[in-house]
């Protein structure tokens, strides 16, 4: 118990401590701008009827005095609501910041059990180990990491947690050890980055605010619509400036008093036509600038992202090849700007009002067709592999979270072998808070691994912490453990095995199917690792032991791992098997009164005690 309270004590004292402080400054700024803006919110008020009221005087009384302290007064309240405008920016910005450390700080307890995030979408029926390991859904590994906010970067991180490079020939597997461990150093940059990475994260918190399906669907909109070239000919070009041109003429010679009695209905007649013109193209202008309508709260903050990403300063390849996309054909965030703008432009014909005043004198709707016509030509290629690299940078950040939440943690040291090794040191699971949870050694130098040990002894959150661990490395994050050494493995799992009534499959056909599926793997002579979870507790035990031999048998191999947890102490035996490369684990427990205590400690050999009469009796069941 006393290690137990060190290890909370110095999460406090190092980490904790740090994010409430981060909580409270927030909160400070948070109430200081508050109190100037219902500041500014009064006298903005109170200028708007000052201005109203000069203004009614000056018509009353015919004084230009007036009428120029009214203008003062006006201009004043417009400028208040620029400020006030600018103070609930500064403050949404701020709320945003201290959403994120709350968030970091719902990490040390059970809080980030409720995190909207949990990649559900991602579990599908051909990935059992993702059900297994609990990767995706509720209380699920990504919904602790995930800090992405876009669509790609949660996308990205699902696809990094799936292993995308299981399967792949031995001289892929390279390749793909180098790809991890590329993105291990971008991640060890990104973690030595705590106040970037929060920016980056408080700048895409509002992206948020649209559901996934919904920010999905108008973001395919959007590039399916980039993709489709506008026609625009030279002579709608020119045509677009003549006429707004000559219309304005007319209407300043007539102000001017230059043959009004011709010039005001030639003004009058082409703002009809312009008008007329607006009118007759709206569908099909609407169309094409209606995705930039939708787009318009989403791009600003896209813009702030990517010109974070552009301004830091990285050493890493990884993410210096990111950035160096970023920035290529001019830089991602000048082009968002010049987007922003357009959207901004786009957003003002929604009104009816400015519809009819900026088509009439101005051509407002087919200017906007040619900014956004040229804005496609230059970017239209661009722009996907831009949000992708932001979505890269998203799940490099999640990859880094451990860093931040656990003292006890560690890069992986991924070595380039074709057989399978596993060497790991105080090894955690993730997602059991951490001055609860127990960490453990384990040198794999056999083929198999039997565990035996009573009943919530520790077997399957043992089993649990290897495979989610393996998946975080595969990732390229940081792990739950105080050093991590592997190989790149093929992972397969039989944990959570279930029946399916509608198919007709009964729990133990349901683990044979999983079993049969490692055997298969193992065929390929790849390197890999099973674990296997209470081995065909489906059936008999007479059975039951032979089919675990048998399997345990088919699955040991030099180039295979395979942990297997029993109660049946006859599988201790295969220790001695001269034909199979076996080495006995067991976890215990010790009694205390009525109480039946667990150290979730892993010890070599074979377990000699038993507790589910001890079990049954604290149950009430046996007396």
């Amino acid at each position: 118990m006393e290690n137990v309270e060190n290890v909370e004590e110095d999460l406090k004292q190092n980490t904790y401590i740090m994010y409430e402080k981060r909580y409270e400054s927030c909160q400070k700024k948070l109430d200081k701008l508050a109190l100037v803006s219902d500041r500014v919110s009064l006298l903005r008020g109170i200028t708007f009827v000052i201005a109203g009221l000069l203004l009614l005087l000056g018509y009353q009384q015919k004084s230009p005095a007036l009428f120029v302290l009214a203008a003062g007064f006006g201009l004043s309240f417009l400028l208040l609501v620029i400020y006030h405008g600018k103070l609930e920016e500064e403050q949404a910005c701020l709320k945003d910041s201290q959403s994120v450390v709350k968030d970091y700080m719902a990490r040390f307890d059970d809080g980030w059990k409720s995190f909207p995030v949990d990649g559900s979408r991602y579990l599908r029926d051909g990935f059992l180990e993702a059900r297994d390991l609990d990767l995706f859904g509720k209380s699920s590994l990504y919904q602790y990491i995930c800090t992405a906010s876009t669509i790609w970067g949660q996308d990205q991180l699902a696809l990094w947690l799936s292993l995308p490079g299981r399967g792949q020939a031995p001289d892929s597997a390279l390749q793909i050890s180098q790809e991890m461990k590329s993105r291990q150093q971008a991640v060890a940059e990104l973690a030595q980055k705590p106040e970037f990475c929060m920016e980056l994260e408080a700048g895409a918190r509002r992206l948020r605010e649209t559901e996934y399906d919904k920010s999905r669907k108008m973001m395919d909109n959007f590039f399916q619509t980039l993709k489709v070239r506008n026609y625009f000919p030279m002579v709608y070009r020119i045509l677009i400036r003549f006429f707004p041109l000559l219309a304005l003429t007319f209407l300043f010679s007539a102000l001017l008093g230059i043959h009004r009695y011709l010039t005001m209905p030639l003004f009058v007649f082409l703002v009809f036509v312009q008008l007329m013109s607006a009118f007759l193209g709206f569908y099909w202008n609407n169309k094409v600038l209606s995705p930039i309508y939708q787009m318009n709260k989403t791009i600003t903050p896209y813009r702030k992202l990517f010109q974070l990403l552009e301004q830091e300063s990285f050493d890493s390849p990884y993410l210096r090849e990111l950035q160096k996309t970023l920035q290529k054909n001019g830089t991602a965030s000048a082009a968002l700007k010049e987007l922003e703008e357009i959207s901004d432009a786009v957003c003002a014909r929604h009104n009816i009002y400015a519809f009819v005043l900026y088509n009439g004198l101005f051509l407002h709707d087919y200017y906007c067709m040619e900014r956004y016509g040229k804005w496609k030509d230059n970017y239209r290629d661009s722009l996907e592999s831009w949000v992708k690299e932001l979505g890269k940078a998203e799940a490099l950040i999640s990859l880094s979270v451990i860093c931040h939440t656990r003292k006890s943690h560690c890069l992986p040291v991924i070595v380039d072998s074709r057989r399978p090794i596993l060497k790991a040191s105080n090894i955690r699971h993730p997602l059991i808070k951490e001055p609860v949870a127990v960490g453990n050694d384990i040198n794999l130098t056999h083929s198999a691994c039997i565990i035996t040990g009573s009943n919530m002894s520790g077997k399957t959150t043992f089993m649990r912490s290897i495979g989610i661990n393996l998946v975080l490395a595969y990732a390229g994050g940081f792990c739950t453990a105080s050093n991590l050494q592997l190989s790149l493995m093929e992972l397969c799992t039989s944990i959570r095995t279930e029946d399916n009534v509608n198919e007709g499959i009964s729990t133990f056909y349901a683990e044979l199917l999983r079993i049969k599926q490692m055997i298969e793997v193992s065929k390929k002579q790849v390197p890999m690792i099973s674990l296997i979870d209470e081995i065909y507790k489906g059936t008999n035990s007479k059975d039951r032991i032979f089919a675990a031999k048998e399997t345990i048998r088919n699955l040991s191999w030099p180039y295979t791992f395979t942990l297997v947890t029993t109660h049946d102490f006859e599988l201790c035996d295969l220790e001695n098997d001269l034909g199979i490369d076996a080495k006995n684990y067991h976890f215990t427990e010790h009694y205390k009164g009525n109480r039946i205590l667990f150290d979730y400690k892993l010890r070599e050999g074979r377990c000699t005690t038993t507790n589910a009469r001890y079990l049954l009796r604290m149950a009430g069941i046996l007396k």
